[in-house]
């Protein structure tokens, strides 16, 4: 058995478990560590001889099945008998006026209408015609409030429950609190290659259909959930797989406790999974591997997958190393338990403790502006409670929180440790990875006032014609680091620069399309529209505006126009040869050379190069060609032509003539 299997049975913790072992000299490394028969037997005399009843746990060989079934039996009875005797299990008189059956309770909560339809087990359709009888128009996506989520259920015979409030509304992961610590949720980042199946696993877990609203399939935005499995709740960090967001994935292990590698079976350990372990191991976090995609290969698939991944220091338990891998199939949910499990084994281990009696502190993970709130920020607290009118410092910026929104979209007074929260009331945007805190408010005023506070981007204007000259607006922040880099990676592998004038957060604005029409740029735009006064303006000014929703397919369309405004190559290609059979001399025009075309074609834009024998006698451009005394734009192979060529006069008789033109090098 493995410790922890032995650690439930027994109702300890894995941490208490193997402190017993090491006492009494079992060695076992950790929760998945096996026990022996002979240990599990010096177990049981250990709990004895202390006086504790733990159920018996060694497995008897030699006693008969039916005799093992009938000592658990006993067990459960006397359990049951034990909880009797505390009053812990208390019975109801029968009533018999009481009718038979209750009508379904239903947890009022803001939720959206696909929730709703699933739990009340009616069509979406249906619901939207209810609620449009009553005046509201809604999507399936769309949030609903209580009121509308208590009419709707109240409407299809439900009885209506609330849940429990927190105390005093606080968001706070508190488990235990010991000498001012506080046991917290562990933090999980989950990394890997694009499309092995992160924003999928997330997905399943937290049926939220994430993965779904990602346009072109992956994950562009590192988001934070709370993620309530049965073994406990779980802090969910995901990140973009894409090599541009490497960034941000560093900043999604910065502040994790550990990490799951998501590994596809049918595509093995690819570049960005190996940047993820790097990340992980580098951070010294624990890694938990997630085999993803087990529905659609063969079960052997798993010992290639298991090679890979020792050629990257990470030997997994079947090995003979400390690394769990779990297959999985998120599409499906198988292993999707058992990996949840791994990870909350694996963090009580780790005995993650937060303290709630220090000023709130955490980093940013990112930033963006939002209508009605100005910049809003996403971040995680790792020490103290954050609440509602508190003055904060992030990075260069300052603010005052003015509301705090937790990962399901309620509005809540105060948060605590782990758990993810976006907060308004930000002077300016704070970067993506800037350390958060909380401030008193004298230090918040100076600040404010201070001349050392963050001074404004300013704008870089370019001189250069020669440049790719950009205008960069994003939605938030991690996309706007995530672009910047790769727009500068592909810069410097590219014959011309790319010069960015100006980037910025939000839509594309009257002012941006103002800048680019003195400075020549063009705008580029990620996850963001446009605004229409803008529009006008940039119609007029004849401004080139370029919207994307991936980010790779911006980069592409930025790479093909620079190699279309890239200077052409040009050889000098011969076209024909010609054999000269008569010699002209006219006043004040020079010397015409009567010749035939023996091969190709001469052209007028073409030029000579004359040999006599093997020796060369001059070269230059034809002035001007002629066929039976008619101006021509070439002649072919078989004709008699007439022609002028600047700076040779010395024509004879059988002189060799070889045209020639020069056209783009071939790649």
């Amino acid at each position: 058995m493995r410790i922890y299997e032995v650690a439930k049975l027994l109702n300890i913790s894995n941490k208490e478990l193997l402190e017993i072992l090491e006492r009494h000299g079992m060695q076992a490394k950790s929760h998945m560590s096996t026990i022996s028969q002979d240990d599990l037997d010096k177990l049981n005399v250990i709990l004895k001889e202390k006086k504790q009843t733990p159920s018996k746990i060694a497995k008897d060989d030699t006693k008969p099945k039916r005799e093992n079934q009938i000592e658990k039996s006993s067990q459960k009875v006397e359990k049951v008998e034990k909880i009797i005797e505390k009053k812990e299990l208390k019975r109801e008189p029968e009533d018999i006026s009481r009718p038979a059956a209750q009508p379904p309770e239903f947890i009022v909560k803001p939720m959206t209408l696909g929730e709703i339809a699933e739990k009340i087990n009616k069509p979406v359709s249906e619901l939207i015609v209810s609620l449009l009888k009553q005046g509201v128009v809604c999507t399936k996506n769309q949030l609903l409030s209580e009121k509308l989520v208590e009419q709707l259920a109240t409407s299809y015979g439900f009885s209506i429950s609330y849940p429990k409030k927190e105390k005093e509304e606080t968001k706070i992961a508190v488990i235990e609190q010991e000498e001012g610590f506080t046991e917290r949720l562990p933090i999980v980042v989950v990394l890997g290659h694009v499309d092995h199946g992160k924003t999928t696993l997330l997905d399943f877990i937290r049926k939220t259909k994430v993965a779904l609203k990602e346009k072109g399939g992956i994950t562009q935005h590192l988001g934070a959930y709370e993620a309530e499995t049965p073994q406990g709740n779980v802090i969910c960090i995901d990140t973009p797989g894409h090599e541009a967001f490497s960034n941000i994935r560093g900043r999604g292990v910065k502040v994790a406790d550990l990490a799951i590698i998501v590994v596809a079976a049918d595509d093995s350990v690819m570049p960005q999974t190996v940047e993820a372990i790097k990340k992980a191991q580098d951070a010294n976090i624990p890694i938990i591997v997630a085999i993803n995609k087990m529905d659609k290969v063969d079960s052997s698939r798993l010992e290639v997958i298991r090679t890979d991944l020792a050629r990257y220091n990470v030997l997994v338990e079947e090995w003979g190393g400390d690394v769990i891998a779990v297959p999985i199939s998120a599409k499906t949910g198988d292993g999707v338990d058992r990996l949840l499990e791994m990870v909350v084994l694996q963090s009580q281990l780790m005995d993650l403790k937060a303290d709630l009696e220090r000023p709130a502190s955490g980093f940013v993970l990112e930033s963006r502006l939002e209508k009605g709130l100005g910049p809003v920020a996403t971040i995680i607290c790792q020490h103290g409670i954050l609440h509602i009118g508190d003055y904060f410092a992030a990075g260069y910026s300052i603010g005052k929180a003015t509301s705090i929104i937790d990962s399901y979209g309620k509005r809540i007074k105060k948060v605590g440790p782990s758990i993810p929260v976006q907060i308004a009331g930000f002077s300016e945007l704070p970067h993506a990875g800037d350390f958060f805190e909380v401030i008193s408010q004298e230090k918040y005023r100076k600040l404010k006032n201070s001349k050392d506070a963050r001074v404004a981007y300013q704008a870089k204007y370019i001189v250069s014609d020669q440049a790719i000259k950009l205008i960069v607006k994003t939605d938030n922040s991690s996309s706007q680091e995530a672009l910047l880099t790769s727009l500068n990676k592909l810069s410097s592998k590219m014959k011309k620069e790319i010069y960015i004038v100006h980037s910025g957060i939000g839509d594309i604005t009257e002012s941006d399309v103002v800048l680019a029409t003195n400075t020549g740029a063009m705008i580029v735009g990620l996850h963001i529209k446009i605004e229409s006064n803008a529009i006008q303006i940039a119609q007029k000014n004849i401004v080139r505006i370029m919207l994307f929703d991936i980010i790779y397919k911006l980069l592409e369309h930025i790479e093909s126009i620079i190699k279309a405004e890239e200077p052409v190559k040009m050889v000098s290609k011969k076209i024909g040869e010609a054999v000269i059979r008569k010699v002209f001399q006219i006043k004040n025009i020079g010397v015409i050379a009567g010749a035939y075309v023996k091969d190709g074609r001469f052209a007028r834009e073409g030029r000579i190069i004359a040999w006599r024998g093997k020796e060369k006698i001059g070269e230059g451009p034809i002035k001007s060609l002629e066929r039976e005394k008619r101006s021509v734009k070439e002649v072919h192979a078989g004709f008699e032509c007439a022609f002028l060529v600047e700076g040779i006069d010395d024509w004879q008789v059988d002189d060799r003539a070889e045209c020639y033109i020069n056209v783009p090098e071939s790649k």
